[in-house]
C-alpha cells in the first residue's frame, strides 16, 4: 500500500516531466528533443512496469493471507466433526447391540471416508502455505496438520476400542442367554424330581438307604450346578453396569426379572 502510494504520487511528476519537455522542445535542437523524449518514454516505461509489479506483488499477498483465512476455517470445521464423530461413536443408541456394531463399521466409515477428501484438501493447502509462509508461521501451520493427524488416529483408536467393547458385551450377553437355557432345563428337572413325593415299595433299611442315596444325589447335583449359577449372576450384575447392555429400561427390566427368578428358583 506504501508503495502504491508512493507510485500514485509520481503520476504527478511524470504530467510535470511532460510540461517540463513541451516547454523545452521551443528552445533545444530537435536532435535534442528526440532524445528527452526517449528518456521521459523510457522513464514512464520503467513507471508503469513498477506499478504492474507492486499489483502483482499486492495480490500475491492478499492470495496468501486469504488462504491462510481459509485453511484456519476448513481446520476449525474438521476439529470439530472429529469432535462430533468421538462423540457420536461413544453414544449409546436406543437399538440393538449388533445394530451399533453395524453402523459403526458401516456408516461411521463411509462418513470419514467422506471427510478423508476435507483432509487431504487441508494438507494440500497447509504444504503449500509452508512453502510460502516464515519460519514461525510455517512451524505453526505444521503443528496443526499434525494434531489433525493426530486426532485422526485417535478417532479410529476410538471406534476399534468401541467395537471391541460391543463385542464382549454381546458375547456377555450370548453367554448369558445360553447359561440360562442350560440352568432353565436342568432347573426344570431337578424342580420335578423334587416334587415327587418319597414313595417307598418296601419298608425296610435297603429301601430307605435307596432312597436317602437318591436324595444325596440329588443334592450333589445341586452343588455342582452352584458355581454355574454363581457365574449367571455375576453375568447379570455386569449387564446392568454396561450401559450398552441396559440402553433402555426395558433391557433393564429385562435382566433384572431374569436375576430374580433365577435367584428365587434356586433358593427353593
Amino acid at each position: 500500500q506504501e508503495l502504491e502510494k508512493s507510485l500514485t504520487n509520481w503520476t504527478q511528476n511524470l504530467q510535470e516531466l511532460h510540461t517540463m519537455k513541451g516547454d523545452l522542445t521551443r528552445h533545444i535542437l530537435s536532435e535534442d528533443v528526440m532524445v528527452l523524449k526517449e528518456q521521459i518514454e523510457h522513464l514512464h516505461r520503467q513507471w508503469e512496469d513498477l506499478c504492474l509489479r507492486v499489483a502483482t506483488r499486492k495480490q500475491e499477498i492478499e492470495d496468501r493471507l486469504n488462504s491462510w483465512i481459509v485453511f484456519n476455517e476448513k481446520n476449525k470445521e474438521l476439529c470439530a466433526w472429529l469432535v462430533q464423530m468421538e462423540n457420536k461413536v461413544l453414544q449409546t443408541a436406543d437399538i440393538s447391540i449388533e445394530e451399533m456394531i453395524e453402523k459403526l463399521q458401516k456408516d461411521c466409515m463411509e462418513e470419514i471416508n467422506l471427510f478423508s477428501e476435507n483432509k487431504l484438501q487441508l494438507k494440500q493447502m497447509g504444504d503449500q502455505l509452508i512453502k510460502a509462509s516464515s519460519k514461525t508461521r510455517a512451524a505453526e501451520i505444521d503443528d496443526k496438520l499434525n494434531k489433525i493427524n493426530d486426532r485422526w488416529q485417535h478417532l479410529f483408536d476410538v471406534i476399534g476400542s468401541r467395537v471391541k467393547k460391543l463385542k464382549e458385551t454381546f458375547a456377555f450377553i450370548q453367554q448369558l442367554d445360553k447359561n440360562m437355557s442350560n440352568l432353565r432345563t436342568w432347573l426344570a428337572r431337578i424342580e420335578s424330581e423334587l416334587s415327587k413325593p418319597v414313595v417307598y415299595d418296601v419298608c425296610d433299611d435297603q429301601e430307605i438307604q435307596k432312597r436317602l442315596a437318591e436324595q444325596q444325589d440329588l443334592q450333589r447335583d445341586i452343588e455342582q450346578h452352584s458355581a454355574g449359577v454363581e457365574s449367571v449372576f455375576n453375568i447379570c450384575d455386569v449387564l446392568l453396569h454396561d450401559s450398552d447392555a441396559c440402553a433402555n429400561e426395558t433391557e433393564c427390566d429385562s435382566i433384572q426379572q431374569t436375576t430374580r427368578s433365577l435367584d428365587r428358583r434356586w433358593r427353593n
